[in-house]
């Protein structure tokens, strides 16, 4: 079936599709965006003519066979600042994915605004300089911030307003939109850009545990791609339970983040974060470690269960440390999400992806990535450079 499409969001749609192949023919653009042949050589003629994408020749697998390959350009460039726990990252990439610049600063986790301001000037005068001295024009800019929530004025991680943020960027790239969201929207878009083009077009849920727990439901349909923030990581598991940062007691976070997980190990949580999302194969574990760490998979699975009840997806994606947890890990989540999901876990798939730790500022560069092709390439109005903070976040 044909859908009725926007200009933008056909334009949209044939370089979503592009960028998350990563390079294809034509004739897969139309078999799979559901255009007619015509369609895309007009859409494609367009683009190229807008120096957006390149067309290059290869041999071609068969006789007969299509051998022009298009792949996104890399004459326009998009930039990030991604705000983790205790650093700022900072970069420039092409449409392609190449990274041409990056530099991190360093920010102590809990700082104060007053520390945090600093660092993200820093980082944002840093980020200006080289787009100036490379004479980069910067399509879009991503930023990620771990906590953002466009619908509160206080960041319980980040202490700075979402405001102050834009109105920084705002001074050094007047002309260039601004794609602002939560860490989790990020990293869910990079992985989705890891995981490429597949058969499946239900929703699913990414989930990700390290210095916080977070999740996100990914869209998978072509010209829309949506990836909305949920709470998962303060979803109250246990009424009596350990205090949360947030305030509650009980939260999932308080019982899996590496705040909540060090001292258990006897480590500090600085340590511990040095280590990676693999430190359950560097730590040793004892047998009464172990089974408490299943425990508090089995709480995580029985959210993430709670989770499905409330939304149309059965496909689960979970990077962090628990990835590194193996078979037994799995496990102790199938064994949580059947005690929670009405009809049981049997029709879930829950997979292990390994996260982007080490790749910063990567994730936000996905995200600069995806909101400049999700408007289809095309200048944003004014009014949306001056305020562009997204609801997908």
């Amino acid at each position: 079936m044909r859908l009725v499409r926007s200009r933008q969001e056909t334009r949209a749609a044939v370089l979503s599709y592009i960028w998350r192949k990563g390079g294809c023919f034509r004739t897969e653009i139309a078999e799979n965006v559901g255009l007619t042949e015509a369609s895309v050589s007009r859409i494609v003629a367009e683009l190229r003519s807008e120096g957006i994408l390149a067309e290059t020749r290869q041999t071609a697998e068969y006789q007969g066979g299509p051998s022009a390959i298009l792949t996104l350009s890399n004459n326009h460039k998009v930039g990030a600042i991604e705000v983790s726990n205790n650093r700022v990252h900072v970069g420039i990439a092409d449409l392609a994915g190449e990274m041409l610049f990056s530099e991190r600063f360093d920010l102590k986790d809990g700082a104060s605004a007053q520390s945090v301001t600093q660092a993200l000037d820093q980082s944002v005068s840093a980020l200006a300089e080289r787009a100036s001295r490379t004479k980069s024009h910067l399509e879009y800019i991503g930023v990620s911030i771990p906590g953002y929530d466009p619908r509160t004025e206080i960041n319980p991680i980040i202490a700075l307003p979402p405001a102050s943020i834009l109105d920084r960027v705002r001074a050094s790239f007047a002309e260039a939109p601004v794609e602002i969201a939560n860490s989790v929207v990020a990293r869910a878009i990079d992985q989705r850009l890891r995981l490429g083009v597949v058969d499946h077009r239900d929703d699913y849920l990414y989930v990700f545990v390290g210095h916080g727990v977070a999740a996100a439901v990914v869209n998978e349909h072509w010209g829309s791609g949506d990836v909305i923030a949920c709470e998962l990581g303060h979803m109250v598991v246990e009424a009596k339970g350990p205090r949360c940062r947030c305030g509650h007691s009980g939260c999932l976070e308080a019982y899996l983040s590496t705040s909540a997980i060090a001292p258990r190990l006897k480590i500090e949580e600085a340590d511990l974060l040095a280590l990676g999302d693999t430190w359950p194969q560097r730590v040793p574990l004892g047998e009464k470690i172990s089974a408490d760490l299943m425990g508090r998979l089995r709480k995580l699975g029985m959210a993430i269960g709670n989770a499905l009840n409330l939304i149309p997806a059965r496909r689960v994606f979970l990077g962090g440390w628990p990835a590194n947890l193996g078979a037994e890990g799995h496990a102790a989540l199938t064994a949580g999400i059947d005690s929670s999901l009405l009809g049981g876990a049997s029709r879930v798939t829950l997979k292990f992806v390994q996260s982007e730790l080490g790749r910063e500022p990567a994730s936000a560069l996905s995200l600069a990535t995806f909101a400049y092709l999700k408007c289809g390439a095309q200048p944003v109005a004014e009014e949306g450079r001056r305020s562009r903070i997204f609801a997908t976040t």
